[in-house]
This record gives C-alpha cells, sequence and structure tokens, in this order.
C-alpha cells in the first residue's frame, strides 16, 4: 500500500456521498465523535481547497488507467479508490482527535484564529502541591491572505511543568507566524519573535502527512535559533492505527531532539490509546519513557537518592487523560491521573495526579 493522502483526498468529492456508513451514520445521528467524523460539512472544512486541486488528479488518473487497461484493471480502480476512501477516512478521524485534545499538531497547523487560556493543579508524591497556567494565542491578521498570524505561546511553552519540576521558569513565546499555503499536503510555518525581550528567535516547522489504508504516518521537522539558546533540531514521528470498530486510535509517537549547548541527543517514545466514551468526552491511556544518550551534569538532581545522573532512559511514565466539555462548548476539564518511575529518584514509583480547567476559543 503506498497511496498518500495527495491521492486519497481527491477520492471524497465523487464517493464520500453514497458511502452507506455515512448515511447510515446521519440517520442514526448518534451524539459521538463518529458522528462527527462522518460529517461532510466538516469534511468540506477540513480540507476544502486541497480537495478541488486533488479531484483533477484523480480524475485524470482514473482516465487513464480505465481507457489504457482492461475489465480487471476497472476492478482494481474501484478497490484502489475505496481504500482511499478509508485512508481519507483515517486522516479526518487523527484531526478530529487531535483537536479534541489540542495537542501540538492541531494548534500548529489550524488554520482558524484561537484563543486557549489553561489552568491546573498538581498533587506530587514527591514533590508536593503545585499549580501552572498557560495561555495560547493564534491571531489572524487581516488582509494578509491567512498567511500571517500573531501568535502567544507555542508548543514548547505547553511542555512547561509545575514549577516544582520545571525548576527555571519560561518566559512566554510572542511573535508572528508565516504560513505557505501553497504547498498541498505539506503544511510549512516560520515563526519570529521574541521568549522573554533579550531572546529573539526565529523557527521552522514542516509536517507531511502520509496515510494508508490503516496507519496515518506524520512527520514532523523543527528548525529553531535563538539568541540566548543557538540552534536547536528536533524530530517527531506520528503513527497512528484505527482499530476495528472505527472509532479509536492506536497512537506510536517517537521524538528526538539535539541542541548547541546539549551534549549528545535526547530522545522520547510513547505508546497511545484514544477513544471516545461519549459526546464531548476523550479518554487517552499512554504509557512511555524519555531517556538522553549523554548527561549534562554529575550533580544529583536529588539529594535525598543522591543519584548520579547516567545516560540512557531516566524517566519511565503512564498514565490516563480524561477530558470532558461541560457547561459552555468552550469550556473543558481535563483529570490525568499518571505515575512516574525517575532516575533522581531511584526509579521508585512517583504517584501524581493533575487537573485542568480550559478555555478555548476557537474561529475567532
Amino acid at each position: 500500500m503506498f497511496f498518500s493522502i495527495s491521492l486519497f483526498a481527491q477520492s471524497q468529492k465523487n464517493s464520500c456521498t453514497t458511502n452507506p456508513k455515512v448515511l447510515d451514520a446521519a440517520l442514526k445521528k448518534e451524539p459521538s465523535i463518529y458522528e462527527r467524523l462522518l460529517s461532510l460539512d466538516y469534511i468540506q472544512k477540513s480540507i476544502s481547497q486541497k480537495v478541488l486541486i486533488f479531484s483533477s488528479n484523480l480524475d485524470h488518473t482514473v482516465k487513464n488507467w480505465v481507457k489504457d487497461d482492461t475489465n480487471t484493471s476497472v476492478k482494481e480502480v474501484k478497490k484502489c479508490i475505496e481504500e482511499e476512501k478509508e485512508a481519507y477516512s483515517l486522516f479526518s478521524m487523527v484531526s478530529l482527535y487531535d483537536d479534541f485534545f489540542k495537542d501540538e499538531t492541531y494548534l500548529n497547523t489550524t488554520n482558524k484564529s484561537y484563543i486557549r487560556l489553561r489552568w491546573g493543579i498538581e498533587q506530587n508524591q514527591k514533590e508536593g502541591f503545585d499549580y501552572f497556567n498557560n495561555i495560547r494565542v493564534n491571531l489572524r491578521l487581516p488582509k494578509t491572505e491567512d498567511a500571517l498570524y500573531l501568535f502567544i505561546g507555542d508548543d514548547e511553552d505547553d511542555e512547561t511543568n509545575t514549577i516544582n519540576n520545571g525548576n527555571v521558569e519560561k518566559s512566554t513565546s510572542v511573535g508572528v507566524k508565516y504560513v505557505l499555503d501553497n504547498l498541498d499536503v505539506l503544511n510549512v510555518s516560520v515563526f519570529g519573535g521574541f521568549k522573554g525581550i533579550t531572546n529573539p528567535f526565529m523557527k521552522l516547522r514542516m509536517q507531511y502527512p502520509i496515510a494508508f489504508k490503516y496507519l496515518l504516518f506524520r512527520p514532523i521537522q523543527y528548525v529553531e535559533y535563538s539568541y540566548e539558546d543557538e540552534f536547536k533540531e528536533e524530530t517527531k514521528l506520528y503513527f497512528d492505527h484505527r482499530l476495528k470498530n472505527k472509532k479509536e486510535l492506536i497512537r506510536l509517537s517517537l521524538g528526538r531532539y539535539t541542541q548547541t549547548y546539549l551534549d549528545g541527543m535526547n530522545y522520547s517514545a510513547q505508546l497511545s490509546y484514544l477513544s471516545t466514551i461519549k459526546h464531548s468526552v476523550g479518554l487517552q491511556i499512554y504509557t512511555g519513557f524519555q531517556g538522553q544518550t549523554q548527561t549534562q551534569t554529575s550533580t544529583p538532581a536529588n539529594t535525598k537518592y543522591n543519584i548520579t545522573p547516567a545516560p540512557g532512559i531516566y524517566n519511565y511514565d503512564t498514565g490516563i487523560v480524561w477530558k470532558q466539555q461541560f457547561f459552555k462548548k468552550y469550556i473543558f476539564y481535563e483529570l490525568h491521573p499518571l505515575v512516574e518511575f525517575s532516575q533522581q529518584y531511584d526509579y521508585n514509583a512517583n504517584y501524581i495526579f493533575r487537573a485542568n480547567l480550559e478555555l478555548f476559543f476557537g474561529d475567532i
């Protein structure tokens, strides 16, 4: 199977409206993520511009196959189109989960303006009680053909831990994002701004999804330069597989990054199960680890255990994320119990509970 998203996106224009599964779901009116996934309005809104480009390519390809080949080839073409429909449905489903959980792939690729506010608390067995907050803003600048955006906060700001865990408080990123929107499914964005008054930075982000019938592969590459940290480059790989009931996902994410003032390479892996329990409720169960090829210091991170940092995997974690919309469509709460086995605590279990309140004002 080698069909990419640039091919399967075309087939929806001619085939989605006649898909029995789509019609059945519409008649049942299931109040779930499945109904939204198969909504023609959602599909049209998500990548409507690409459908016009790709459908002409598909029509041309099918005409050539039918003209030059026998009836057997016609059957093969129909089979390929069905597979592309499945692949496109998978892509829409993954996008829907990313939208609901507001992960970095959605927040960095959406062409909508939004404001997201998050407040949270954490009870950490080893470190005690703490709190954190986060703001993320993405506003289209008028008369720029949806190419320029004012942003506040980025993916690194989202990864900021609580004061107990983070040790160093990060400054919120502010600047302008330029989106190259004429590259079909290749998503390219250029960021320029400041991480604090004295730390200007520029960042390039590229994402190219490749969809198969049951698997969506998304490689993402970052290249960043800032005055204080100099160069940083990061690679993320997402593999999404849909389960048989077509409403659940298994996701494998791999990551690595290097930085000028850090020795060696940091890496991570996470395996997740994503599902929806009912309307406006999302569930994610995950397990993963983080590691490094070289240590940055020989000083113990925790004097109680007096553990000297060593190369290799320095943290294992597993947890559950329960996110639900309530009261208003823009208000969500999130419950996140997890357990960590960290090198700094001699890999003893550290039980953590986090609770978040999120306000998300989208498409403003």
